[in-house]
């Protein structure tokens, strides 16, 4: 049965192209039971063949530089209306497919991320909070995942996609998104 992650996988892989513009892009590959050769690949499959399908790509000579996890969340979910704490503002700015997002706080950047709309997905970038105040990072974040999936939504998007690394999950899971996938990236 394929799932909503595959059928938009097209979408959310550009946007995830589109929110890493300097990197270099990678071919996303659902994983077939077929080990991909040459550079750049990213397998993606369901949360527990992850276990399985890093032991077949190693068998076969690929190693699996890191493990990541695709999570999704429905646009309206995700907004959930939440505030800045104090003074903090957000202002976002288009980088061309991508829109970056910042909150400030009195002038200066605590916490910023990136969205690209790719019809009716789009998919987030990295959370980034200033590691240096003196705070619980979520009063900045969880708001700006809100009023991120509220630009999504306002765009028309309905589901809202991320990568983030295992030990992620959790907060994430908090703001109301689901794993639905991992990701393997391999060297």
């Amino acid at each position: 049965m394929t799932q909503q992650w595959q059928t938009d996988l097209e979408s959310w892989v550009a946007g995830w192209d589109a929110v890493r513009d300097d990197a270099p892009q990678q071919e996303v590959l659902v994983w077939s039971r077929e080990v991909p050769s040459g550079e750049n690949h990213v397998v993606v499959c369901a949360p527990d063949e992850a276990d399985t399908v890093r032991s077949a790509l190693q068998a076969a000579g690929r190693e699996v530089a890191a493990t990541e996890v695709l999570l999704m969340g429905d646009v309206q979910e995700l907004d959930r209306g939440l505030g800045f704490p104090g003074e903090a503002g957000l202002f976002d700015a288009p980088m061309g497919d991508y829109s970056r997002f910042e909150v400030d706080e009195w002038g200066h950047p605590v916490a910023h991320s990136t969205l690209s709309v790719q019809d009716e997905v789009a998919f987030m970038g990295p959370l980034v909070a200033d590691p240096s105040k003196e705070r619980d990072s979520s009063e900045v974040l969880d708001p700006l995942v809100s009023a991120m999936a509220n630009e999504a939504f306002l765009a028309d998007a309905q589901r809202l996609y991320t990568v983030v690394p295992e030990d992620q999950v959790g907060q994430r899971e908090s703001q109301g998104w689901q794993r639905v996938a991992a990701v393997l990236r391999l060297a």
